[in-house]
This record gives C-alpha cells, sequence and structure tokens, in this order.
C-alpha cells in the first residue's frame, strides 16, 4: 500500500467499499487494510511485478471484482497509473471487472485519467467516510 497524503481517507474509503459490498451480497471480500484478509497480488507475466488490490469480492453472479480506491491526490499519480493498467488487463483476461472508487465529484477525473490511459474501469463515486 503506497503512503500518500490523505492515507486515512484512503483507508476509510476502503473500509466502506468492503461494507458496501458485503451490504450487496458480494462473498470472499478481501481488503488492504486492517480487520480483512489482505487481496492477492496481481503479477504481470513478463516482469513478475505487481500491485495488490485495495479491495477483491465475488459477486452474486460469481464474477470477479477487482475495486481500486483513489483520493483526490492520488488520480494523477504514476503509481495510479501502473495499478489501473495491470487490473484493467488482469480484468481483461480473466473475464472480471475492473472498478475505481473516488469521493463523490471526482468521477469526472477519474473517467478522463482511465481514457488518457486507455484503461477500461467502472468508475464510482461514494460519499466521504
Amino acid at each position: 500500500m503506497t503512503k500518500r497524503r490523505s492515507q486515512s481517507k484512503h483507508d476509510k474509503m476502503v473500509r466502506r467499499v468492503a461494507e458496501l459490498l458485503a451490504e450487496k451480497g458480494y462473498r470472499n471480500i478481501k481488503a488492504d487494510i486492517k480487520g480483512y484478509e489482505k487481496p492477492d497480488r496481481i503479477i504481470w507475466c513478463e516482469t513478475r511485478t505487481g500491485h495488490i488490490p485495495d479491495v477483491t469480492a465475488w459477486d452474486r453472479n460469481g464474477k470477479f471484482n477487482l475495486f481500486e480506491v483513489e483520493t483526490e491526490d492520488s488520480i494523477y499519480d504514476q503509481h495510479t497509473e501502473e495499478q489501473w493498467r495491470l487490473f484493467s488487463a488482469y480484468a481483461r483476461q480473466h473475464s472480471a471487472k475492473f472498478w475505481v472508487v473516488v469521493p463523490k465529484g471526482w468521477g469526472a477525473d477519474a473517467q478522463r485519467r482511465a481514457d488518457e490511459l486507455g484503461v477500461s474501469a467502472e468508475i464510482c463515486e461514494i460519499s466521504d467516510p
């Protein structure tokens, strides 16, 4: 987990995503925060480098979902670009769904960034926890 200026807000958002998924009936929810089992690292085959998604879970239809939470100060980070490219490629290759979760009002920025990177992701805004 990369440290950021708004790490506390990020961690609260990750917890909120995990709670919302549980409410919606997702199962085997893993989150990269205290109190949850950590998601598995997703690795590039060519370089053997990778990243851990913030949250992973299986939906009611048996589809695997990866969630990456961004705060206002992380949408345009190089680290974010690396994660989004990897998680988007993984989702495509494994018939999974990749989500980018941002604070309310930042969805357009996240979508613009995904478009710039050529990344396929569902953008979801949530209210501050």
